[in-house]
């Protein structure tokens, strides 16, 4: 019986694994439990980023699995903060949904102007569930798929235009 108990907390160990590209910023309990914030830097206007993440965030994201949030501006997914004169233009929120379909995660971002042409977007992802701790990189995933699955006006978003704000989702060590 005990056998069958080690060899079935493997199995689902391994189904809850985050195996895809970009799991390799696990983040063993960066925010008490498992979380990961970035910023990155995209060469277009906040509206242009914000309308291109929203686009995808509408249709499910590059995997499908993302689900836009109603904000306190009574807008889906990204609320507009710039008649309040913020140091942010936009403000978004959008689910994860695991690709195992067992975890939900919220992803925030903030859109803020570098210039007239430059945007820097901080976002913010964390596991909806307690307990949560050294997610596979999951939460990195959650927005770097998210960020590289769009079309950006100079190409591919580049590695070295995101960096860590905190020691969440360290870089691997290898």
């Amino acid at each position: 019986m005990k056998a069958a108990l080690i060899l079935l907390s493997a199995l689902l160990t391994a189904a809850n694994a985050c195996t895809l590209d970009g799991c390799d910023h696990p983040d063993c309990g960066g925010c008490g439990g498992a979380c990961c914030k970035l910023a990155i830097t995209i060469n277009e206007s906040t509206e242009s980023v914000m309308n291109k993440l929203n686009a995808s965030i509408a249709s499910g994201g590059p995997d499908g699995l993302y689900t836009g949030m109603m904000t306190a501006e009574g807008t889906l997914t990204f609320g507009d903060l710039r008649a309040y004169d913020k140091q942010i233009d936009f403000i978004g929120q959008a689910e994860h949904l695991t690709i195992n379909g067992l975890y939900t995660d919220t992803v925030n971002f903030a859109l803020a102007p570098l210039s007239d042409t430059s945007t820097e977007v901080k976002a913010f992802s964390i596991s909806q569930i307690a307990g949560a701790y050294c997610d596979d990189g999951q939460n990195y995933l959650n927005i770097l798929q998210l960020v590289q699955g769009v079309k950006w006006v100079d190409g591919d978003l580049e590695l070295d235009q995101v960096s860590h704000l905190d020691d969440s989702c360290p870089e691997p060590t290898e």
